[in-house]
């Protein structure tokens, strides 16, 4: 198979196993591609291809996603993710505990460090809405 002058590596009879593991490969998946699978599939990369373009073209989401690149930004999506699975579980334990309202209840809350600076984070938020600025009404 292999003339005098080729020389022979040692890695050869691998690659050469490799090789034939790989067309075996293919020729299965050739197999079991049907018309119906290949019409499928070229459909499926079409719709993909169209929704790509249109995320690339809105500039407000490409906006949104290199915010998110920011490390800051992950950290308070973590902090976000954690917050709402404590949620779920603080739901359960306020079933047990019926909740108390009124103005002390308002003031207790509003005395939890916690609490205010989630409070000054969503007002930031809200303010860095806002393209115009501050209303002058």
């Amino acid at each position: 198979m292999t003339s005098p002058e080729t020389p022979v590596s040692e890695g050869q009879p691998q690659d050469l196993a490799k090789l034939i593991e790989l067309a075996a490969a293919i020729s299965a998946a050739q197999d079991a591609m049907t018309d119906d699978i290949v019409t499928r599939l070229a459909s499926a990369m079409g719709e993909g291809m169209i929704l790509m373009d249109r995320l690339t073209r809105n500039q407000g989401l490409m906006s949104l996603l290199q915010a998110l690149n920011q490390p800051a930004a992950q950290d308070s999506l973590e902090c976000l993710a954690d917050a709402l699975r404590s949620g779920s579980m603080m739901d359960a334990v306020n079933a047990k505990n019926p909740k108390t309202g009124g103005y002390g209840g308002l003031l207790r809350m509003a005395k939890d460090p916690d609490v205010q600076d989630a409070i000054y984070l969503l007002a930031r938020l809200v303010k860095g809405m806002n393209p115009e600025g501050p209303s002058k009404n």
